[in-house]
């Protein structure tokens, strides 16, 4: 998601508002904010804000400041609710789980007791997901932005032993080609798959490089029957003229 368009002032709603102008002009089906975009919003700007269409996904949902393993509950879940009334307000229905630094886990804490205290967020996360309408798709990040839930086989894991409803995945091309994750672990998450994020390989723009990899991670995305949606979340150079790059080759290669 842009984060600005050319002289548009700093306001989150001018931000907002350009950024997915710009992005269905280009010729994408719908926008990705990132949470702390919409956190930013003043209560005026949240009501002009609902007039935005097709602002359907948002991602960084927790800011490292409110680190989810012994942070404090109170206002983490504070955040969660806010953060998905808001959404609901702007017609979001999917949250990417990514937030690395508020996942991770703490140096020298078992990995289990780790992962017992996400699983208690993702729980507190369902009922409001579950009031609001949201679905959150837990993503699996590379090691190096955290150490925990690394894998596309590891989130459908937790996903699996949850069994909440509004908990679901998402697979990210780059965190899995980071891992070396192989593209088969798709056919086995597939029916827990709501979102998918592509870039290249070193997350730059889709189709920048025009190589062989994302077209092989597509076609094992309709192998398996995956028909939801793909965001490309890179880096950009001149979103303006690149982002219309990616809409053209994202279509030719998921057609």
């Amino acid at each position: 998601m842009l984060e600005g368009v050319g002289e548009v002032s700093h306001s989150s709603y001018d931000i907002l508002k350009a950024g997915v102008e710009k992005t269905l002009e280009n010729g994408f089906d719908f926008a990705e904010a990132t949470v702390g975009l919409i956190m930013g919003l003043t209560d005026d700007e949240m009501a002009l804000a609902s007039a935005i269409r097709n602002l359907e996904v948002c991602n960084s949902f927790v800011p490292p400041s409110l680190p989810i393993i012994k942070g404090d509950s109170s206002k983490l879940e504070e955040h969660v609710k806010e953060s998905m009334t808001r959404m609901q307000k702007l017609g979001v229905d999917t949250v990417v789980f990514g937030s690395g630094g508020a996942r991770r886990i703490p140096d020298g804490m078992d990995r289990k007791e780790g992962m017992r205290w996400i699983e208690d967020f993702l729980t507190m996360c369902n009922e409001y997901a579950v009031k609001h309408n949201i679905t959150v798709a837990v993503e699996p990040l590379n090691q190096k932005e955290c150490n925990i839930l690394t894998s596309v086989t590891e989130g459908a894991e937790l996903v699996e032993k949850l069994q909440l409803g509004h908990i679901r995945l998402l697979a990210d091309s780059y965190h899995m080609a980071r891992e070396n994750e192989p593209l088969s672990v798709l056919a086995d998450a597939a029916h827990l798959l709501v979102h998918v994020h592509i870039s290249e390989a070193d997350r730059t723009f889709p189709g920048k490089y025009n190589g062989t990899d994302l077209p092989a991670f597509v076609d094992q995305l309709k192998a398996v029957g995956y028909k939801a949606r793909i965001s490309a979340e890179s880096g950009f150079t001149d979103f303006v003229t690149e982002s219309a790059i990616v809409a053209t080759y994202m279509r030719r290669i998921t057609e």
